[in-house]
């Protein structure tokens, strides 16, 4: 038997494999070429009405002017992005909002924007008695890593057992 037809199985389920491997890549998620998408967080995801939390903001233009509002149309005072474009400011609630809200950065020469949602509770409500409704996700997603794994041990199964009948044939 010549070499290349002793070459052609295991190069057949190689190409295969790396077929399978490209078709079952996932998407990039590129938003956009080469820009830091803007990032929001607060001090406290559920704060109680009345209180303050701190509204810090990263990913805007270094210097840039950046409004912060509340979606039930509050507005706080403006504060200007560092040399690194991140801010910290603090921003009051109202003693009678309650329920899911959304605070926002908008940058004034940017135009990006980035928000949180916070979840005030009732003054008499006690911020101690709140749970998160989950577990943290800590790890990775492996079912890629794992299908590929099992893409090459399917294939180095194919290629012993081809092997082994070429020795019993020969």
């Amino acid at each position: 038997m010549t070499t290349s037809k002793r070459l052609r199985g295991p190069f057949i389920v190689m190409f295969g494999v790396v077929i399978a491997v490209v078709a079952l890549a996932g998407p990039a998620n590129a938003v956009a070429p080469y820009t830091t998408q803007p990032t929001t967080s607060v001090s406290n995801q559920a704060p109680t009405a009345g209180s303050s939390v701190t509204f810090c903001g990263s990913g805007f233009q270094a210097g840039e002017t950046v409004a912060i509002a509340l979606d039930n149309g509050t507005r706080y005072p403006s504060v200007v992005a560092d040399a690194s474009g991140a801010f910290c400011t603090v921003a009051v609630l109202g003693v009678s909002l309650s329920g899911t809200h959304t605070l926002i950065a908008t940058g004034a020469t940017s135009g990006r924007t980035s928000s949180t949602t916070i979840k005030v509770l009732g003054v008499s409500a006690s911020a101690g008695t709140t749970t998160s409704g989950g577990l943290a996700f800590t790890g990775a997603e492996v079912i890629g890593i794992g299908a590929l794994g099992g893409l090459l041990l399917v294939g180095g199964a194919i290629m012993v057992f081809a092997g082994r009948r070429r020795k019993v044939n020969a």
